[in-house]
């Protein structure tokens, strides 16, 4: 199941692509929805802090003029940049590709387990 979703911001289009499915989450015996989808970033800084994690890059905060606020929450794993897989980077790491590309609108890939606790 595809969604699709164009938003505008400040001017800026910003698209979304949202898939649906039913997984079993591999750190817990329930079943849960896996989100996965794409945010188009604009230039700048994205106003987030992430951290490291056994599953990869985790979303550990949000700032209040975020581009990302209301989009992605904290928890959230980001799971490539510009289809380049990062589950097997550090929040280091990461960070400093993002910062290499923050002068172009980036594509940003997430994965969110709704109605499970992220570890």
């Amino acid at each position: 199941f595809f969604n699709y979703v164009s938003m505008s911001e400040s001017g800026s289009d910003v698209a979304v692509r949202s898939q649906l499915q039913k997984i079993s989450n591999p750190l817990s015996p329930m079943k849960s929805n896996q989100r996965e989808f794409d945010f188009y970033a604009p230039r700048g800084l994205l106003g987030i802090v992430i951290e490291s994690s056994p599953r990869g890059p985790m979303v550990q905060s949000i700032s209040h003029k975020s581009p990302l606020l209301g989009i992605i929450e904290h928890g959230d794993y980001i799971i490539g940049l510009d289809d380049l897989n990062t589950k097997g980077m550090t929040s280091p790491q990461l960070s400093r590709l993002m910062a290499q590309r923050s002068m172009q609108q980036r594509k940003i890939t997430f994965l969110s387990f709704a109605g499970t606790k992220k570890s």
